[in-house]
């Protein structure tokens, strides 16, 4: 399995790919806020909402990723991977959040 992650945080394709999926997830969210439902006090609770749940995830995320901090500073596309993969997954948690939120409320 190490090798594995060695081979896939190596990877300047898989950087790039995770690049444009937060920027993709970081669309999503910015196109809800500026949408019709995003602008009534419903989507402003949903969001504000989903930021809270984000926020804690970022938290988790951050308090994850220094214990792989020794090996991802070997190589510099290990650590942009694993910086990007941290943004990534923080914008994830944020869409999916909002999604839920949206079906329950």
């Amino acid at each position: 399995m190490i090798e594995w992650l060695n081979i896939l945080f190596d990877s300047r394709m898989f950087l790039r790919i995770n690049a444009v999926l937060g920027f993709l997830f970081l669309g999503f969210f910015v196109f809800f806020y500026f949408s019709r439902e995003g602008r009534d006090e419903r989507g402003r609770g949903l969001i504000a909402t989903a930021s809270l749940i984000s926020f804690a995830m970022l938290f988790v995320l951050l308090n994850i990723f220094p214990i792989f901090i020794r090996w991802s500073v070997d190589n510099i596309v290990r650590l942009s991977n694993g910086i990007q993969t941290v943004y990534t997954l923080f914008l994830l948690t944020a869409d999916i959040a909002l999604l839920i939120l949206r079906k329950i409320r």
